[in-house]
């Protein structure tokens, strides 16, 4: 597969396809919990099969195409606070 190989589970983006027992499953969602022990987990939503829950240090098998890969962040706007100081100036 393009794009193929080991990453930590924290990097993994919907559009990622991983490889959970020997089967590669595509990401639609992921998201982090913590514990209250100050521990966190990535829980990723498949395609295909039930949410799995990982460490976040984990390292698992990744293919990502095009669907995977990270879109750039958007400009950054003006905050609406910056504005409302500047007309009382």
């Amino acid at each position: 597969m393009p794009g193929e190989g080991d990453m930590c589970a924290v990097l993994v983006v919907p559009g990622d396809l991983v490889r959970i027992q020997g089967a590669w499953c595509e990401v639609r969602a992921s998201r982090l919990e913590r514990f209250m022990t100050g521990g966190a987990v990535i829980v990723l939503t498949l395609a295909e099969r039930p949410p799995l829950r990982v460490p976040v240090f984990l390292r698992l098998a990744v293919a990502r195409g095009e669907r995977g890969a990270r879109q750039p962040a958007p400009p950054p706007t003006a905050a609406p606070s910056a504005q409302v100081g500047a007309e009382g100036a």
